[in-house]
């Protein structure tokens, strides 16, 4: 069974958009790759990335053990080979001889013994920590229980890894390419101190790609460029000199850039924008493994006010919001080819063992019900002693999808639900980010992209206690369902782990503690001569570490 879950990942990780399939020699006259992304970097820290955006400008500059392929397979990287122990639980890795970083220093076993320790040590704040939970100890470690010194991992040599699972772990190899896996160097942080990774000019990097002293990013910059890194051991295989990046917050001006041919690659966020550019060459619809959804604040604290936090701890009342939510109708008219949410787990990402997919496997009831939404709303309005509510609803104001969505269902809700007035909080995205960690929100609306092509990169967000459980629930259906799938005997058996996962999507639907709302697909104008140019729909979106223009 493990062999049948790895090869479920290996095909459906990454999607294969055949106009931007290619190879060739790089062009005596090259022109340099000009990308855009809608939002700010935020840190170039593998470590404490949290992301999208910052982590398509990392995982180019960075490398782990492993990267995902343009088949989708855990290939070798910065190893040489893995190998595993027969029950599973042990794996030695290989690094390749003479790994070097862009500086020149040799790169060892022991920059990632530290970069995993510096990842679950609790002075760092890592929110990805949860991610290294399959290593001997990361959790104890975490949660300060434990000397960062025992985790499960040892270098043998400056060329070998020993690490230790707590449980096998069949999807581990895919972890070895997230960032958190990472190498980091040690000189780097030392020198630099709070201040690494806040600009380019205060990191090493061990990726295809460097950036130089000249275009840099210096923490708030809107335009940087990376360069090939002459240092990386498959630097034949880069086939670009210079990538040039935007950040273009702007959708309207980065299709006029894309026309004008200032820009290789461009997102069309917008309704408008889709329906003015369909029939542009280049347009590309990528189906990502990605959720949008609503996070209820159920913490008790945070909260605008002490009447809505009385309020989102009542079941009913978030039922009733759920049920007010017309997904069919949001995707319509904020959403083009995006699909309603009948899951928190995507569909198309995963397979069970049986062949089906995941989420039509895991479907719940997600439908829009106004009438039993409006009896359910007074009835938890009577419960919690209030005639009328007034809740705030965060969304990032400079991703258009989310700030059209927030204001369908400001409209729709009030609409639905007597008595209710939503007052929409549009803040930056990076801004969004942080009021969802710190739990200063009434609703939030939030999105998860997986890291990997398993189901698990969705159901441990909300395990009690978990870093990205930004409402604060706890469910013990939820967490006993999730411990039996992560560990023996369930964990060694994919029909058994699809049924633990079941359980999960049906405890977040029976006490409505999220809100899914539509499975993502991001339509953009990408340039026919863009080759070689990998779009994955989990873990890292867009590797341009073999992308070049014809």
């Amino acid at each position: 069974m493990k062999n049948k879950k790895i090869i479920g990942i290996s095909v459906l990780s990454l999607l294969s958009i055949a106009v931007l399939a290619g190879c060739g020699k790089e062009s005596t006259t090259q022109k340099n790759i000009k990308f855009s992304i809608p939002t700010d970097v935020s840190t170039l820290d593998s470590t404490i990335v949290t992301d999208q955006y910052s982590y398509d400008v990392i995982g180019n500059v960075e490398e782990g053990a492993t990267r995902v392929d343009k088949n989708g397979d855990a290939s070798m990287a910065l190893a040489k080979s893995i190998d595993v122990s027969s029950d599973g639980k042990t794996y030695t890795i290989n690094l390749k001889p003479g790994l070097k970083w862009s500086n020149g220093e040799a790169l060892t076993a022991k920059d990632f013994v530290y970069a995993w320790q510096r990842a679950v040590d609790p002075a760092t704040a890592s929110q990805y920590a949860y991610l290294m939970g399959a290593v001997k100890n990361a959790n104890s470690i975490s949660e300060g229980k434990a000397n960062k010194a025992t985790l499960g991992i040892k270098a043998d040599s400056d060329t070998k890894l020993t690490v230790s699972l707590e449980q096998p772990t069949p999807y581990f190899k895919f972890l070895l390419s997230e960032p958190v896996y990472y190498p980091v160097n040690q000189k780097a942080v030392d020198k630099y101190g709070k201040e690494y990774g806040t600009s380019s000019d205060k990191m090493v990097y061990s990726g295809p790609y460097m950036f130089k002293s000249t275009s840099g990013w210096t923490g708030s910059n809107k335009s940087f460029s990376i360069y090939k890194n002459p240092n990386y051991w498959d630097k034949s295989q880069v086939k670009s000199k210079q990538i040039d990046f935007q950040v273009i917050t702007n959708a309207n001006t980065g299709a006029q850039l894309y026309k004008q041919n200032q820009l290789d690659f461009s997102l069309l966020p917008t309704t408008d924008l889709i329906t003015a550019n369909k029939g542009q060459k280049g347009f590309t619809v990528f189906k990502q493994a990605r959720t949008d959804y609503i996070e209820y604040n159920q913490s008790g604290k945070g909260a605008s006010s002490s009447e809505a936090q009385k309020a989102l701890a009542n079941q009913k009342i978030r039922e009733a919001l759920n049920l007010a939510t017309n997904r069919e109708a949001v995707v319509e008219n904020a959403l083009p080819y995006s699909t309603a949410a009948t899951s928190f787990v995507p569909a198309g990402m995963s397979k069970t063992a049986d062949g089906q997919d995941f989420a039509k496997f895991a479907k719940q009831d997600y439908r829009y019900d106004a009438e039993k939404a409006k009896s359910l709303w007074e009835e938890g309005l009577k419960e919690v002693g209030l005639t009328n509510l007034t809740l705030s609803l965060e969304a990032a104001a400079d991703l258009a999808p989310a700030k059209t969505t927030a204001n369908y269902l400001q409209t729709s809700y009030e609409k639905t639900l007597p008595g209710l007035t939503i007052n929409l909080k549009l803040v930056p995205f990076q801004q969004r980010l942080k009021d969802a960690q710190n739990g200063t929100f009434d609703m939030v609306l939030s999105g998860w992209g997986g890291d990997y092509a398993e189901p698990s990169t969705f159901l441990q967000l909300f395990v009690t206690g978990q870093s990205y459980n930004d409402g604060k629930f706890s469910s013990a259906k939820y967490d006993a369902a999730f411990k039996a799938a992560s560990t023996a005997p369930d964990v060694l058996d994919q029909s058994k782990t699809d049924a633990d996962y079941k359980k999960i999507e049906e405890a977040l639907f029976e006490g409505s503690y999220i809100n899914p709302i539509d499975f993502q697909a991001s339509p953009a104008l990408v340039n026919p001569n863009l080759k070689g140019f990998q779009f994955h729909s989990t873990g890292l979106t867009y590797d341009l570490k073999e992308a070049y223009i014809k």
